[in-house]
Formats: C-alpha cells, structure tokens, sequence
C-alpha cells in the first residue's frame, strides 16, 4: 500500500479513447496501482468497455452518475475518492508512457518534502501521430524555496497536469478550492499546489497529449474579459489563501497585470489577423465560427473599429483571396516542415515509444 498510486480518469463519451488511457495504466512499470474511472452518464459503449477490461484486471474501479452532473463536479468526485498514498490525473483521450509512474513514484519516495513530481508531455494528434516535441534532459530539478511559483510560470516546466504526480495530501486542494466559475479544473488546482508545496521536475517523457482542432485549450477565446476575469481569481484565492508565503501570496498583481497586458490594442491585432491568414488558408484550423465569435469579444472589449475592419475582412471573398494567395504557400511549407521534423523524431529518438503507442491503439 506504501508506494500504491491512483489513476483517476474522468470520462464523457470517448469509449475507444478511454480504453487506450486504461491501457496504458494498466502496462506501467510500478504495478501498485489502481485505476478509477468516473462516468459523466455517458449512456453510450463506455460503460461495456471498462467492463471488458475490468473482467482481465481488478485493479480498474468504475463509477457512474446519473444524471449527468457536469465536468467539474465530476472531477471533484474524483478527487474525494483518492485513497492511495499518490494519485495522478489523466484525461480519457490522453494516455501514459510505460515507467511514468516507476520515475515519478521513485523521486516521492526519497525525498519526502516534495509533493508533487512533473514530467514532460508529447502532443500527439487524432491517430497518435507526434504533433508537438519538447527537449528531454533527464535533469532532475528541486523547487524548495518561494522562487518555485515564479518557476513554475516560467514557461520552463510543463504544466499539463498528465503528466504529473501527487501526494495523496494535494488533493485535498481541489476540496477547498472555488470553482464556480472556472472553465477548466487543472490550472487553478496547479497554481495552489505550486504555491503551497514543493515540487520535482523530471525531463523525461512522462504522458501523451491529445490535440484536438475542436478541444476547449485550442478554440478558447484570446480576448475573453469573462475568461480573463477567471484567471485573475485564481490568484486572488491563492492572495487569501493562508497555507502560502507571504512573498508568492503577494505576486497577485504581477501576475494579474500580465494578463490583463494581453489586451493591447496591438496584442489583440496581430493575434486577430493571425487567426484570419490561418483560417483562410486552412479552415479546419480554425473555424469560421471561432472567428466570429473573437471579432464579436474584440468589440464587447471596446475595440469597435478593429472589430469591424477585421469582420470586413473575413468576409470579403476578395480580400480572402489575396490573403490566401499572399500567405498559403509560407503557410502550406511551414505545415509540411513540421510534419517532416514530427516524422523524423517518432521514427527516430522516439521509436521505441511509438511502438508502445502502436501497440496501445
């Protein structure tokens, strides 16, 4: 029991995603393990595909609620559930390399004023292709002191929660936290845990992400005042909360200006008008409607003008013409430049990997 780590796996209508998560559990390395799957009354082949799996290997638990109760409840069933000296978090459509728990568990266990290991993630597109690489060190790094938070912003440490390892003593953190109005349920849990704990970060290849054209982090709004509002929240509950230093309790407003510096008048231009060459030149990046919906929050934000130019723009056939015709060659080379440099590396430092990934789909 002394090293057993909990899976929780949140799920809505993703059978066949789910069951590669599973899978990839169940053939870790560290064998003391459990996995708990939480069922959003999906009302589809989900509950028939634990099932299966559940009939060849015990360690797998499945609850599901009736009715349907919502994402964020649901994960803070999940988190209320944890039983076991360390759990993780993994998404149904993302998945886990083989000794990402043997690693993780290891540092935890010989170092135990750190509560929380972080290893790297691969994004992997729809057929588990590699979509986005990140440099693998094997450096195993210590963040003890109250510069962690700062670190943990730096964009230096991944903050993809799959890949991640807790203390079972974290996640009494998602119990206290308020999530009214959050939108998500790991960056608000993440930002408390690096406040409060001390964290390892291990540069190895811990967990796979799944990259979705249609997935929330990819068609969010960048100039959202209701999402910005969100985000300042987070670090006003960690300002109020007393388990945190003084010193990361008063980063608030540093990180608080940050946020709100991202609605300049330049800012919001030049990701406005790379959004429209992308979609011109690619629609299935992204969606016309996704566009609409921006041009519509530029003007809510008090950008009139540039809400109606870029409107103009997006939908004058000619104006998309020659926008197309200007940008789709340096954008059609950039796509195939980096597929050829994803292919080189899955067939390449990442093969045995990929093989692994094979095998689970």
């Amino acid at each position: 029991m002394e090293d057993k780590v909990t899976a929780l796996i949140t799920t809505y209508r993703r059978p066949e995603y789910l069951r590669r998560a599973i899978l990839s559990v169940l053939r870790q390395t560290h064998g003391n393990l459990q996995i708990s799957v939480f069922d959003d009354a999906s009302n589809d082949g989900t509950r028939e595909v634990v099932s299966n799996l559940i009939s060849k290997d015990n360690r797998i638990k499945y609850w599901c609620h009736e009715p349907n109760i919502g994402s964020l409840p649901n994960f803070r069933y999940a988190f209320k559930s944890v039983n076991t000296p360390y759990f993780s978090v993994l998404s149904d459509d993302d998945f886990l390399a083989t000794d990402f728990y043997e690693s993780a568990i290891n540092i935890l266990k010989y170092n135990p004023d750190i509560m929380f290991v972080i290893m790297n993630t691969l994004i992997v597109d729809k057929d588990a292709n590699l979509y986005g690489n990140c440099i693998n060190t094997n450096i195993l790094n210590f963040y003890r002191d109250d510069d962690r938070f700062d670190r943990f912003h730096s964009g230096d440490i991944p903050t993809t929660w799959t890949a991640m390892v807790f203390r079972k003593e974290v996640a009494q953190i998602y119990a206290e936290m308020d999530d009214r109005y959050e939108v998500g349920s790991d960056m608000r849990f993440l930002f408390h845990a690096a406040a409060r704990y001390n964290f390892a970060y291990l540069s190895k290849v811990g967990a796979f992400f799944s990259y979705h054209n249609n997935s929330f982090s990819v068609s969010r709004s960048y100039v959202d005042p209701v999402y910005a509002g969100v985000q300042i929240s987070r670090y006003v509950e960690i300002c109020y909360d007393e388990n945190v230093s003084q010193y990361i309790r008063g980063r608030f407003l540093f990180y608080a200006r940050k946020i709100l510096s991202r609605y300049s008048y330049k800012t919001i231009l030049v990701v406005a008008l790379k959004n429209l060459i992308k979609n011109v030149c690619n629609d299935t990046v992204i969606s016309s409607d996704v566009i609409e919906r921006d041009i519509k929050h530029i003007k809510c934000a008090g950008y009139v003008n540039t809400s109606a130019i870029l409107n103009i723009v997006h939908k004058n056939k000619i104006t998309s013409k020659i926008l197309r015709t200007l940008f789709f060659p340096y954008y059609t080379k950039k796509i195939v430049r980096h597929k050829v440099e994803m292919e080189k590396l899955q067939d390449g430092i990442y093969k045995e990997l990929f093989n692994y990934v094979k095998g689970l789909n």
